[in-house]
C-alpha cells in the first residue's frame, strides 16, 4: 500500500517486488500526480497497481493542498506555507475505507509519505489495523515541524501505534540523494527508536519486538 504515491516511483518498485500475483494500492490525491502515476503504470505494463485518487485522512471530506515551490513537486502539503504557488482541493477519506478488507488482510507493507498529514492518516487506518496480517509493517516519514503546526506530534503517532502493538524503529535516511545508491547497495537494518524524532525521520512500525529488524524478511 503506497500512501502518498506521488508519480508512482515506489508503486512501480513494489509492483515488481510483489510479482504478478501480488497487488499494489497506490493512493495519491493530486490530480496531476494521479494521472502521472496511472500513465507510468500503463507505460510499464504494470497491471497489478490499483490507483486511488484521494487524500488519506481521518474523515470523509475535502482538503486544500498547497504547493510552495514548483521545483519541489513532492512537497505538496495541507499546511499552508508563507508563499503559495498553487492551491487545489482534493477529496479525503479514512485509509480503512479506501482499501478493501481483503486488501488489508494481505498487505505486507504500508508506506506513508504525506507531508505532515501522518497523524490523520494513521487515525483513518486504526479501524483496519486488526485486519492486517501479523507481519505487516508500516514505513512512514514523520515531519515534526509540520505536525506541530496542526497541533499534532510524532510522539502521539508513536504512542498510538504502540498501543496497537506496533514497535517503532528508525530507518536510516539522511535525505541526501547522493547517498542513496550506496544505501541501496548496503542497506542498514532499522534500529529501535528510543527517542521521539525532532526532525524529519523515516520510521518503521512492526509487531516484532527486538533491537533491530532483520532485512529481507
Amino acid at each position: 500500500m503506497d500512501v502518498g504515491a506521488h508519480r508512482g516511483a515506489f508503486s512501480l518498485l513494489a509492483s515488481h517486488a510483489v510479482g504478478p500475483h501480488g497487488r499494489v494500492v497506490a493512493i495519491e490525491p493530486s490530480p496531476q500526480f494521479h494521472n502521472d502515476l496511472t500513465a507510468a503504470a500503463t507505460a510499464n505494463h504494470r497491471t497489478n497497481i490499483r490507483a486511488v485518487r484521494s487524500a488519506a485522512a481521518d474523515a470523509h471530506g475535502t482538503l486544500t493542498l498547497y504547493l510552495e515551490d514548483p521545483a519541489n513537486l513532492g512537497h505538496t502539503t495541507a499546511v499552508q506555507p508563507r508563499h503559495v504557488h498553487t492551491a487545489f482541493d482534493v477529496p479525503t477519506a479514512p485509509l480503512a475505507d479506501l482499501v478493501s478488507r481483503a486488501e488489508l488482510a494481505t498487505t505486507r507493507v504500508i508506506k506513508i509519505d504525506v507531508e505532515g498529514a501522518e497523524a490523520a492518516a494513521i487515525r483513518g487506518l486504526l479501524p483496519g489495523l486488526s485486519h492486517l496480517r501479523d507481519d505487516a509493517e508500516l514505513v512512514m516519514e514523520v515531519t515534526p515541524r509540520l505536525l506541530a503546526k496542526q497541533g499534532e506530534s510524532a510522539a502521539d503517532i508513536i504512542d498510538t501505534l504502540r498501543g496497537h502493538g506496533f514497535h517503532p524503529y528508525t530507518l536510516t535516511n539522511d535525505y541526501d540523494p547522493a547517498t542513496y545508491p550506496r544505501a541501496m547497495r548496503r542497506p542498514q537494518p532499522p534500529i529501535r527508536c528510543n527517542e521521539t524524532p525532532k526532525h524529519m525521520t523515516d520510521l518503521v512500525f512492526s509487531r516484532t519486538n527486538t533491537d533491530h529488524l532483520t532485512l529481507g524478511r
